[in-house]
C-alpha cells in the first residue's frame, strides 16, 4: 500500500498544486487508471524504496524553504505524524510574527499560537486553514511520487519523450476525480526507462488553457528508507524550492506534538 492519506488540493501562489495522503490505498487495485501508467508508477515507486519502506515512514520532520533569485524568500517548518495524522507547522507571519499550528490533518482541529500565546475565533481558524493550506501543498511537492495510487487520482500514460538530461522518459499523467479543492489540476510526471527516476513534472492547474509549468526533480538522496528529491527548479523562471533538515522514521518522538502551555492569567 501506498498511502496512508486522502487526496485532496488546494492551491497555494505562486506554488499551487496538489496533495494530501491519510488513508492506505493499494498498490495492486489501480482505482481508474490504463495499464502502462500503473506499471510505470509501480516501478517508480520500486525504485524510490518500494512499499516495504514507505509502510514503515511514520514521521516526516522537513523544512520547506522557497528561494526566488537567489534569495529565500519564505519558510515553513514541517512535523507530520503520517500514521495519525498529527501535525506540527512553524513559521511566520507577513507581519514578521513567528505562529506555530498543532493540529490533526483528518479532523484540521488545533491550536495555535503566534508570539508564544494562544490565539482563539477567527485568527486561529485563519492559522489552521494556513497550516492545513501548507501541509496539502508542501508535502506534495515533497512526495508526489509515492501518492500516485491515492484515491480519486486517475492515471494514464502519455507516451515517451526525451527529458532533460537527454533520457528517454515514460510520461504519467495524473487528473483528479471528485477530490480536493481543485480537481480539474492535471500533472505530468516524466519518469526515466532506465532506472526509474523522476526528473521533472509538468503542470496545468485549474483547467487552463496555457502551457504547463515545469519543474525539474533534483538531489534525490535516501532518508529512513525512501529516496526523496530535496531541490525543485523552475525551468523558466528564478525559482527553486528547497528541502532541508529532512529526516524520516519508523516511530514518533510525542513531545513534539505537544503544544506548548498557556500563560498564567496575569502572566507578562
Amino acid at each position: 500500500m501506498i498511502g496512508r492519506m486522502r487526496a485532496s488540493r488546494c492551491r497555494i501562489s505562486p506554488l499551487r498544486t496538489a496533495a494530501a495522503v491519510v488513508a492506505f490505498c493499494s498498490l495492486a487495485v489501480p482505482a481508474a487508471a490504463d495499464d502502462k501508467a500503473d506499471t510505470v508508477a509501480r516501478e517508480l515507486a520500486a525504485a524510490l524504496g518500494g512499499e516495504s519502506a514507505w509502510e514503515k515512514a511514520r514521521q516526516f520532520r522537513f523544512d520547506f524553504v522557497v528561494e526566488r533569485e537567489g534569495k529565500r524568500a519564505a519558510e515553513f517548518h514541517h512535523l507530520w505524524d503520517r500514521y495519525t495524522g498529527d501535525y506540527r507547522l512553524l513559521g511566520t507571519d507577513k507581519a514578521g510574527a513567528p505562529y506555530a499550528v498543532y493540529f490533526n490533518v483528518n479532523t484540521r482541529e488545533g491550536t495555535a499560537f503566534v508570539n508564544g500565546r494562544p490565539v482563539e475565533g477567527e485568527e486561529k481558524k485563519k492559522l489552521l486553514e494556513t497550516a492545513y493550506g501548507r501541509f496539502i501543498n508542501d508535502t506534495y511537492w515533497l512526495l508526489a511520487p509515492w501518492k500516485v495510487f491515492d484515491p480519486g487520482v486517475r492515471r494514464g500514460y502519455d507516451g515517451e519523450k526525451t527529458g532533460p538530461d537527454g533520457a528517454l522518459c515514460d510520461i504519467v499523467r495524473l487528473s483528479f476525480e471528485d477530490v480536493g479543492l481543485t480537481p480539474k489540476d492535471v500533472y505530468w510526471l516524466w519518469v526515466t526507462r532506465e532506472g526509474r527516476r523522476m526528473v521533472q513534472w509538468q503542470y496545468v492547474l485549474g483547467g487552463a488553457a496555457e502551457e504547463p509549468t515545469t519543474a525539474l526533480w533534483k538531489d534525490w538522496r535516501t532518508i529512513g528508507g525512501i529516496e526523496l528529491s530535496l531541490e525543485k527548479t523552475f525551468a523558466a523562471r528564478p525559482l527553486r524550492i528547497l528541502f532541508e533538515n529532512v529526516d524520516v522514521s519508523a516511530s514518533r518522538d510525542d513531545k513534539e506534538f505537544v503544544p506548548p502551555a498557556a500563560p498564567a492569567s496575569g502572566a507578562p
